[in-house]
C-alpha cells in the first residue's frame, strides 16, 4: 500500500475516534512503524495531513449519498440506506462519521480545514434535500414542511444520534434517536 495512503486511512480512523485533537503525528507514525519525519515529507503540518483527510472523506461520503440516491427505487429506501451509513460508520460504537467528529472538534481546525467541514456538510444537507424531494414524489417520505430546513433537521439528528450512541457507549442509542426520521418512511 502507497504510504500516503496509509497515513490518510490512519488519520481518518485516528480522528473518526478521537477528533482533530486526539492525535498527533507521533501516534500516526507509531501505528504506520514509520518516523514522524517521514510523515512530515507527506504531510508538512498536522492542517495538511487533516485537510487531505477531509477531502478525501467528504468525496467518497458524497458519493456514496449520490449512489443510494440514484440506485434507490425510491426515495425512502435510499434515505434509510443514508441512515444505515451514519449508523455503520460508528462500527461498534466507538467511531463517529469524519464530518460529525470534525464538527465536534472545529474550533481545532484550521480556517481552511473548517471552510471544507463547512461545504462537506452543506452539501450532505442538500443530498439529503434531494432524497426527501424523490421521496415527497414518489410518496415513500412524509415531507411536511421546507425539504431544506427538514433535510438541515434530519443531519442534525443524525449526527446528535452518533453522539449520544457513543458519549452512552450503546449503538442501541442510534437506533432509539432516530426513529422520528424513520417513522416517516413508508414501508412499502
Amino acid at each position: 500500500m502507497d504510504t500516503q495512503v496509509r497515513l490518510l486511512d490512519l488519520a481518518e480512523a485516528a480522528m473518526r475516534r478521537h477528533g482533530y485533537g486526539g492525535f498527533s503525528y507521533a501516534d500516526i507514525a507509531r501505528d504506520a512503524g514509520i518516523r514522524k519525519a517521514s510523515i512530515h515529507h507527506h504531510f508538512p503540518a498536522k492542517s495538511d495531513l487533516g485537510l487531505a483527510v477531509l477531502d478525501r472523506y467528504s468525496d467518497r461520503h458524497l458519493t456514496m449519498l449520490a449512489d443510494v440516491r440514484i440506485t434507490s427505487r425510491l426515495g425512502g429506501q435510499a434515505l434509510t440506506r443514508a441512515i444505515e451509513f451514519y449508523r455503520d460508520a460508528m462500527g461498534t460504537g466507538d467511531d463517529l462519521c469524519l464530518l460529525t467528529a470534525l464538527a465536534n472538534d472545529a474550533n481545532a481546525l484550521s480556517p481552511a480545514m473548517r471552510d471544507m467541514l463547512a461545504r462537506a456538510t452543506l452539501a450532505t444537507a442538500n443530498c439529503f434535500e434531494e432524497l426527501l424531494l424523490t421521496g415527497r414524489k414518489d410518496m415513500s417520505i412524509s415531507v411536511a414542511g421546507d425539504p431544506a430546513v427538514e433535510a438541515t433537521s434530519i443531519l442534525a439528528l443524525l449526527n446528535g444520534a452518533q453522539l449520544l450512541a457513543r458519549a452512552a457507549r450503546d449503538i442501541t442509542m442510534f437506533d432509539r434517536a432516530i426513529q422520528p426520521i424513520q417513522t416517516r418512511i413508508s414501508r412499502r
